[in-house]
């Protein structure tokens, strides 16, 4: 029977889209030191004016038509992001696709915020913020366990980056790099080199100075700057271009104490179960940020990575903001449902991989085939005697993947009728099935 939904627009529809990646994370301003501070599930946003808000087009070029929908002034169930810069609310789609809608409001935009807590007999009896912006007011309302804290949280963090405005910082940055690029560039050659040089260890002696003499916020104005040295000492010790002295080791220390990164981990996140109720949202939006983090590397190692080396490669690019094995298998677990474009598979043997939607058995097992053809023409034009067949290791050479998964690919191949293997003491090698060919001419010469 179809569905007589009626089609309407919320606030939702009314705020700028968010750009998000393939897997529906959100894509911050990298160059614009876009950082993100806290997350928070099941929460509402609802219009606190009398009359409608004006929709914005998909584009958010202009105002989009309200003819035929319905102003409903709500949004339920909303997961909420705050970054240095914005606010950002994502919603999943009623669609068999379960694809996110992300729309933000930008700090700058934010005149001021308030925190209302609601009576016992209120029909507002939820805690919640009020967000007084340039479009008019809009209630953030808290549902879930622990709300009261939630909103003192999220109101605190708010007022800091309201008060930072780090969105203004690339602006700065802009300034001082054109007023250094003027002086260097009345120099040349080594004088030029050297002018340059002697510029950046002026900044970074000015930057440390001005960073630590004053307080806490001054810390955090000067923490993109911050950030950028360090990355450039920490780039300085992998190449292992300070030697080995008391210094590196004690630079080294630091950096492994300070954790710099931004990733997502559950002491900056908390949420309830996902809309689409697979996991709670630590682990649908940790399963994202694996499938993006994967995609490419993915199409390298010919669709499909063991967890071992999944869980490796991950938390090495995470640096000491480490995930636990049963993190990785949980958000493995859900990445189906999400419809990421990869999903969990386990082999007969018990080896648990992350395989992309678009791998396919059959298309791998002649891949399979042609190699063990290939390697039994070369054997026979070198008269080579013993040796024959096809080996685990030989497929992991050609095909740049484990030994372990060329094994899996090699006995899954067998079970789809590509390939037999013959087993010896020294190792399994596997050849080209022949019986299903004899099987096919047999049949062709019976009919006739």
């Amino acid at each position: 029977m179809p569905s007589t939904k009626l089609k309407r627009w919320s606030p939702m529809a009314c705020l700028p889209v968010a750009a998000l990646t393939p897997s529906g994370l959100l894509e911050m301003d990298v160059k614009d030191g876009e950082v993100e501070l806290m997350r928070r599930g099941d929460m509402d946003l609802r219009s606190d004016m009398a009359d409608p808000m004006v929709p914005l087009s998909s584009d958010g070029s202009g105002a989009a038509s309200t003819s035929g929908l319905k102003w409903i002034d709500r949004d339920d169930n909303l997961q909420v992001s705050l970054t240095t810069h914005r606010i950002v609310f994502f919603a999943t789609s009623d669609t068999s696709d379960n694809q996110r809608n992300a729309r933000f409001l930008h700090l700058s935009h934010l005149h001021q915020v308030t925190s209302v807590a609601g009576g016992m007999m209120s029909a507002f009896s939820a805690p919640r913020l009020t967000l007084h912006s340039y479009m008019g007011d809009l209630l953030l309302i808290f549902r879930e366990s622990g709300a009261a804290k939630d909103r003192d949280d999220l109101l605190k963090f708010l007022q800091r980056a309201m008060e930072r405005k780090a969105w203004e910082t690339q602006q700065r940055l802009q300034e001082k790099n054109r007023a250094s690029q003027a002086i260097a560039s009345r120099k040349v050659g080594v004088d030029a080199i050297i002018t340059k040089s002697n510029l950046r260890h002026k900044e970074a002696a000015r930057l440390t100075e001005d960073a630590f003499k004053g307080d806490a916020e001054t810390l955090l104005r000067e923490a993109a700057q911050l950030v950028k040295v360090i990355q450039k000492y920490a780039t300085t010790l992998e190449k292992g271009e300070l030697g080995e002295g008391e210094d590196t080791t004690r630079l080294s220390d630091m950096m492994e104490n300070m954790g710099m990164t931004s990733a997502l981990s559950r002491q900056n996140y908390r949420g309830g179960t996902s809309s689409s109720g697979v996991a709670d949202d630590y682990t649908t939006t940790l399963a994202r940020q694996l499938a993006d983090f994967l995609r490419p590397r993915l199409k390298a190692c010919g669709g499909l990575m063991t967890l071992t080396d999944i869980y490796c490669i991950y938390n090495r690019a995470r640096g000491t903001n480490l995930i636990s094995p049963e993190d990785l298998l949980d958000a493995a677990g859900c990445m189906k449902s999400l419809r990421l474009g990869m999903s969990e598979r386990t082999f007969p043997s018990g080896v648990k991989v992350v395989q992309s939607d678009n791998f396919d058995d059959t298309r791998m097992a002649i891949r399979l085939k042609e190699l063990a053809e290939e390697q039994l023409t070369v054997r026979t034009s070198s008269s080579a005697n013993g040796d024959e067949g096809l080996t685990a290791m030989q497929v992991s050479r050609t095909l740049h993947i484990s030994a372990l998964l060329a094994q899996e690919q090699l006995l899954a191949s067998e079970k789809l009728g590509y390939l037999c293997r013959d087993e010896t003491l020294e190792t399994t090698r596997f050849f080209p099935n022949l019986f299903e060919d004899y099987l096919k001419q047999y049949s062709t010469t019976a009919k006739q």
